[in-house]
């Protein structure tokens, strides 16, 4: 008979490190999603308080993560350099912080942080549940958690105290379970997020109607499948049998369909510049592949965009690649699973 295997948990604390090498630590760990700074752009204290424990369920990692006040960032440079296509669920349990669009977040309430987007909160000293999902596990889910990035989810909101009911049983009950069973228990609470999330009154105004919202999802996929193609708005109303006024419609809030398209060409020809298994394409391979008619075209909108060239960002890929390498067995004594783990995702 086959011996249950109990889920892999991972603990960090700094206080188990040289009070000189505790920020240094830190960041190797949360490091892997932000950039690390002090409000009001203070001197770090190398004597930092702060810790995760993290469960690698498989398919998704989950962990509370604990800290001192600080300010977390992703930029668009950070965003091209790691390719991390993860969406982050948070519940922030105590503590909270304040967005860069001045929203107060608060013991209670969810955040959800699109690692595909900029990103910019000062925490005050926090605690949070952090569920880590791969945005390809559950696309329809990510999907919906996309368009919420960065806004607030009250804990004021019935919906929202639901939801966070689910996330606190499934870290509560963890311990207690194999593999198997936590696996199960995640996608479990994953389908209850994505029957809240479906409510329409959960969305923010800036979401169009389900109706639209569903609309908008199938012609995004088929984009994102055809993007070698000559997409136009008469070419999609053609294929989905509707008028040019009802795709102008459901891509008005991207900027119409051609700056849709546009982001999307782009969006796509960075990740393949960024991962590692395209390394063998040339350039303009990609930018025909992503329904560019040039290399020089592709690489003056890609410049325009990113602030940074196509061939740069390869490099910059190619150099963290090594030196997460070479620096792995030396900083492992730091870092507690959940650099390795998010990696494997």
């Amino acid at each position: 008979m086959t011996t249950p295997t109990p889920v892999p948990v991972s603990n960090f604390d700094t206080r188990d490190i040289d009070p000189r090498h505790r920020f240094d630590a830190w960041q190797e760990n949360i490091g892997i999603f932000f950039d690390l700074s002090m409000p009001d752009d203070a001197i770090q204290p190398a004597n930092v308080r702060a810790g995760i424990d993290v469960c690698d369920l498989g398919d998704a990692v989950f962990g509370v993560t604990r800290s001192q006040t600080q300010r977390f960032t992703r930029n668009n440079h950070r965003i091209i350099q790691d390719n991390m296509d993860h969406i982050l669920v948070q519940l922030f349990c105590k503590g909270g912080g304040v967005t860069s669009d001045n929203q107060h977040i608060v013991a209670g309430d969810m955040l959800i942080i699109d690692l595909d987007q900029p990103h910019d909160m000062i925490n005050t000293d926090f605690e949070n549940l952090t569920l880590v999902l791969p945005r390809e596990l559950r696309p329809e889910l990510s999907d919906m958690l996309a368009p919420l990035h960065g806004l607030k989810l009250s804990g004021d909101n019935p919906m929202i105290r639901f939801m966070a009911t689910g996330f606190l049983n499934l870290w509560d009950s963890i311990p207690d379970m194999t593999t198997h069973q936590a696996g199960s228990a995640m996608h479990g609470t994953l389908n209850l997020m994505q029957g809240c999330l479906g409510r329409e009154s959960m969305m923010p105004d800036a979401v169009d109607t389900p109706t639209s919202i569903a609309l908008a999802k199938v012609i995004s996929r088929y984009v994102d499948a055809n993007l070698s193609e000559n997409l136009t708005p008469a070419s999609l109303a053609q294929t989905f049998r509707m008028s040019r006024s009802q795709i102008y419609r459901i891509f008005a809030p991207h900027g119409g369909v051609a700056n849709y398209l546009w982001d999307r060409r782009l969006q796509r020809s960075l990740q393949l510049l960024s991962q590692h298994r395209y390394s063998d394409k040339n350039i303009s391979t990609i930018a025909f592949d992503c329904g560019f008619n040039s290399e020089s075209h592709f690489s003056r909108a890609f410049r325009a965009k990113f602030k940074i060239t196509p061939s740069q960002v390869r490099a910059d890929a190619l150099a963290a690649r090594n030196r997460y390498q070479a620096n792995n067995s030396a900083s492992a004594a730091y870092a507690a699973g959940l650099p390795n783990w998010v990696r494997q995702l």
